[in-house]
């Protein structure tokens, strides 16, 4: 008799929405028993089914509120570097390595934002060494953060290369990353040491350059 109440409890509570597991903590019976319970009953199918929507539902929610959560924690982060920025410009656009090395940002440099990468490359190591300059005294970016690569026609010898980019713009060779060998339809190309580029993946630092550039723009 008790089993039969326990069922027929069971089957008001299905019917209530509730899903095995809620069923089971109820009515301290096995999950397995419940579930053998409703195993051929259509009805308890669809509820199953609008169980599942409602989990779906429920989850897309909770991820959408915590990716709003996530954007706003984001967006107060890149404000933070853009009202830093604006602050430092009114005493850097005073500095001649910052105004030289945003110049030549300007021309040269990665603008789109959403990569996250400052970067910028050049054939001529002294306009890599002041950038270089740049992000180490007036961005503090340590030299740990800062990737260097060589692009190299297949006429070009690595071992050589390295150590001119390395003396020219003042980078341990450590910090170099495998040379790329471009395989175009010449494979000699004279650019005597090939093109270098400096990097840095910094989106904080990204967002303070692209101030920058605005306000220099505006400024000068």
């Amino acid at each position: 008799m008790k089993i039969k109440e326990e069922k027929n409890r069971a089957f008001n509570l299905r019917k209530e929405g509730k899903s095995y597991g809620q069923i089971s903590s109820l009515l301290k019976v096995n999950k397995s028993t419940i579930s053998y319970w409703f195993k051929n009953i259509d009805w308890s199918r669809e509820i199953k089914r609008q169980l599942i929507e409602k989990a779906k539902e429920t989850s897309r929610k909770r991820l959408n509120h915590l990716n709003d959560l996530k954007k706003k924690k984001w967006n107060n982060y890149y404000l933070e570097a853009e009202k830093e920025a604006i602050k430092e410009f009114k005493h850097l656009k005073e500095n001649k390595l910052f105004i030289t090395a945003i110049s030549l940002y300007w021309g040269e440099g990665d603008k789109v934002f959403k990569n996250g990468i400052v970067r910028i490359s050049n054939i001529d190591a002294k306009i890599l060494k002041i950038f270089n300059d740049f992000l180490r005294k007036i961005c503090r970016v340590g030299v740990e953060k800062i990737g260097v690569s060589i692009l190299l026609y297949p006429d070009l010898i690595p071992s050589k290369c390295l150590k001119f980019w390395s003396n020219g713009i003042r980078m341990p060779e450590g910090r170099f990353y495998k040379p790329t060998v471009i395989r175009g339809k010449h494979k000699t190309k004279r650019l005597e040491n090939g093109v270098c580029v400096v990097s840095v993946h910094n989106k904080y630092l990204k967002k303070k350059i692209l101030v920058w550039l605005d306000l220099f723009s505006k400024e000068f």
